[in-house]
């Protein structure tokens, strides 16, 4: 059986609504990001979304498509980074706000890091799916993505 990715929502990531899904990741040049799908976030890649679900487990709850990414690229600066990612994905559809962004608590704690930095993001768009509930969502990784075979795409 085929390994598939999952994601945990966090953030601004895609939820079971319906619609866009956007993520995003910002790592230290020299730090080897593994177990996650960096290099393959491009367009026409797909995963699953993982959320907490009511009773306090988890469930997928989306399949994921990337419509558009943004590679991994070195900024030197958490404004240039959200320049850059501002620039490729956000448009009349989709934004997050300058502010907004700045503020939010993954961008706060990479703000206080060592710049450079490689940032890399995604939108997508999302279909429902499940929920289902699954052994393997119990623990992720600190990637906050999980490779399992338990479902297939």
């Amino acid at each position: 059986m085929d390994q598939v990715w999952i994601r945990l929502n966090n953030g601004w990531a895609p939820t079971a609504d319906g619609g866009y899904g956007f993520g995003w990741a910002l790592w230290q040049p020299k730090y080897n990001a593994t177990h996650w799908p960096h290099d393959d976030l491009e367009t026409g890649f797909a995963y699953y979304v993982c959320e907490r679900n009511k009773p306090g487990g988890r469930v997928v709850t989306a399949r994921a498509t990337v419509e558009d990414a943004v590679p991994p690229t070195e900024v030197a600066s958490p404004e240039e980074a959200y320049r850059l990612v501002a620039e490729h994905l956000f448009d009349g559809k989709f934004s997050i706000r300058r502010e907004e962004w700045h503020a939010h608590h993954y961008n706060l704690a990479k703000a206080n890091s060592p710049w450079p930095q490689l940032v890399t993001a995604w939108r997508s768009t999302i279909e429902p799916v499940g929920p289902y509930a699954l052994k393997c969502l119990d623990r992720f990784p600190r990637t906050g993505w999980l490779r399992t075979e338990e479902i297939a795409m």
